[in-house]
């Protein structure tokens, strides 16, 4: 798979691109998700570490277990606006970890918007989803064919309620799980939104990759 790339090592792409990444465990299985950047001839990891004190990070510290597939929805020519967001987001967001989305999106200037309770609240994988709509300015995936059934730790929602003071009732709606794995096999398809379907049917190439590269 070609395609797919481990970021640390990659030499042979001279242009510039933004793709999708994740980091691996050792059993080759995606925990984590990474936007990488090449401008300039400079590789860039942007990403949301899910910690409550400078949570997201802009930096060239490449992990030699990060791999990556170039998206086709972000032109190159309009890489240094996505640069620029990137930026005024790491100033301005403070988000908080949980498994929920609900089509929330960072604007070009780094402001987040939320039409539901749960506001600022998301996975490494629901931030990429937060800046990715906010660009694009429309859904990057279809994210209602992902439901509470795809997170399943047992009475997670009804804790993370709890835990900060919400209804459960308000919050429901937003909570799913979309994972490493289905976004970087988004990144195999241009047409938006992305479908469940679309994303599905990469998932078990992709896995078998990862696990034996």
């Amino acid at each position: 798979m070609l395609e797919l790339i481990n970021t640390a090592t990659e030499k042979n792409y001279k242009s510039d691109f933004i793709a999708i990444g994740c980091w691996k465990d050792g059993d080759g299985n995606p925990f984590h998700s990474v936007f990488i950047i090449k401008y300039n001839n400079e590789t860039y990891q942007y990403h949301y570490t899910g910690e409550d004190t400078d949570a997201i990070k802009y930096n060239k510290d490449i992990r030699s277990n990060c791999y990556h597939k170039i998206t086709f929805t972000i032109h190159p020519h309009i890489i240094p606006s996505f640069i620029m967001m990137c930026k005024q987001i790491q100033k301005k967001a403070n988000p908080r970890y949980g498994f929920f989305y609900t089509g929330e999106y960072f604007d070009l200037n780094g402001q987040h918007f939320s039409e539901k309770e749960i506001g600022q609240t998301m996975t490494c994988t629901g931030f990429c989803l937060n800046v990715l709509k906010g660009f694009l300015e429309e859904n990057y995936i279809d994210y209602t064919e992902w439901t509470e059934e795809t997170h399943q730790e047992y009475n997670y929602l009804q804790n993370f309620a709890d835990d900060h003071g919400l209804n459960v009732e308000d919050i429901a709606e937003s909570h799913r799980r979309i994972s490493p794995l289905d976004l970087i096999c988004s990144a195999y398809f241009a047409d938006l939104p992305i479908k469940k379907e679309s994303i599905n049917s990469k998932k078990e190439e992709v896995s078998t990759y990862l696990e034996f590269s």
